[in-house]
């Protein structure tokens, strides 16, 4: 039976799975999906008022550490690094109630979406926030993805050691905890009931959080859905795995479990060449944060070298330090001209590098968070960002000049709408709730800063 069409849109100029086209319209059917890409305005099609892009996917966050985003300035000297931020990080997870959880959440998907990401990877670890069951606080992320109107993969984590060698939790870490049966009945119960715009799938932390030997019996209790998994950021985790283990941790990894194509490994970035062809040739996706990572001082994953071997790179907001997709995008371009001291890295001759990196990304975070985006084509949902072509520095440009300049000329007011499975959820560059959350979110940064008012 032909699907019923409930909505059309006419795009002047709209980036489809094989390039740019004009005079587009997409017709689509009762979910939101992508039912027919027709020439041509037709008869009672709405016109989408400027060039229009595939939503980008986030395939890593961390929706709460927005909270701490830019008060974590203050030097520390020398010994100033991700694990002196991780402790920061940590005293504000302390400072939040479920009803503080939900809000931020809520303004950080919406934040998300103003940014250009229909759809987010939530890598969930803080599950007993405030004193609450996992149930509920991974309900509270669900609850505000779907507030925001943003599509969703939840992704609980299965946390488990304070680092290699089974050692215990520490005590800020304890309310991430969980025994392997707990996480899988959470994943169970939590896939049972998904739909929609939401996926499920898991999170082992890190080899330092779950020891590899284990993976095998979350995997025999989870056979289906995303795995994530973060490795090799740091030089010291690299260290404290060849010192406990006598290999890498991607080595480690990869000889405990069959890594395939539902695994997205989160970083990697001190991961060696030969860690490196492997995970290639699994065809893992490798998800790296370039504004998380930059901040964190964690160094450069080489992509270049990563795509030429086959592998897909996918990106995320992770610390949702930076929420735009285009400043994303950005610095994983740059990062990569600075180490190779050439431009136009991540693109090929003739190939508009805007273009190319919105495409490339795109659909490596659609396969990663097992999600129906990443690009505009028959079947996929009608996740749209749409660029408001009055701006000064986009008027008058050709599409690929134009992506070219939203990314690495980019100005926050250069989207005009994003829509999510049809659902025009932005609108003049705005989510409609940011006004009901401010205030509340303002409170939250204030106390966290030590100016809230006595």
């Amino acid at each position: 039976m032909a699907a019923r069409m409930t909505q059309r849109l006419h795009c002047s100029r709209v980036l489809l799975a094989d390039g740019w086209r004009d005079d587009v319209t997409l017709e689509l059917d009762t979910d939101g999906s992508i039912a027919s890409i027709r020439a041509g305005c037709l008869e009672d099609a709405e016109r989408l008022p400027g060039p229009v892009l595939p939503g980008m996917v986030n395939v890593h966050s961390h929706i709460h550490q927005r909270l701490i985003a830019g008060l974590t300035g203050r030097g520390a000297g020398p010994e100033d690094s991700f694990w002196s931020w991780r402790e920061r990080m940590y005293e504000a997870v302390g400072l939040l109630s479920g009803e503080d959880f939900r809000t931020l959440a809520a303004w950080g998907f919406m934040e998300l979406l103003e940014g250009g990401y229909t759809t987010t990877g939530e890598f969930h670890y803080p599950h007993r926030l405030g004193g609450q069951s996992p149930m509920e606080t991974a309900g509270q992320v669900l609850e505000a993805a779907e507030r925001a109107g943003c599509g969703l993969t939840l992704l609980p984590v299965w946390y488990r050691h304070g680092g290699f060698g089974r050692q215990p939790l520490g005590e800020r870490q304890q309310p991430f905890g969980m025994a392997l049966e707990e996480i899988i009945s959470l994943v169970e119960s939590l896939q049972s009931t998904a739909g929609g715009l939401q996926r499920v799938g898991v999170a082992p932390h890190s080899l330092r959080a779950v020891d590899a030997r284990d993976l095998p019996a979350l995997l025999e209790g989870i056979p289906a859905g995303p795995v994530h998994l973060h490795i090799s950021e740091q030089p010291a985790e690299v260290e404290a795995c060849l010192q406990h283990h006598g290999c890498r941790p991607v080595e480690w990894l990869l000889r405990h479990v069959d890594v395939d194509d539902r695994w997205c490994l989160i970083h990697a970035t001190h991961a060696s060449n030969d860690e490196r062809h492997a995970l290639a040739e699994c065809s893992a996706v490798i998800g790296i944060c370039p504004t998380t990572e930059a901040d964190l001082g964690d160094g450069l994953f080489p992509v270049r070298e990563y795509l030429d071997g086959g592998g897909r790179v996918a990106v995320g907001s992770d610390s949702n330090l930076v929420t735009s997709a285009a400043e994303e995008l950005r610095l994983l371009e740059w990062g990569q001209r600075l180490r190779l001291q050439q431009r136009n890295v991540l693109c090929g001759a003739g190939e508009h590098i805007g273009t190319s990196l919105w495409q490339q990304a795109a659909r490596a975070g659609a396969a990663a968070l097992d999600q129906p985006v990443g690009e505009l084509s028959e079947g996929c949902r009608a996740d749209l960002v749409v660029l408001d072509e009055s701006h000064p520095m986009l008027t008058g440009l050709q599409p690929e000049d134009m992506l070219d300049s939203f990314v690495f000329a980019h100005a926050g007011d250069m989207i005009d709408e994003v829509r999510v499975a049809g659902r025009r959820v932005v609108a003049a560059g705005r989510h409609p709730a940011r006004s009901e959350l401010a205030g509340r979110v303002a409170e939250l940064r204030r106390r966290l800063a030590g100016t809230t008012p006595s």
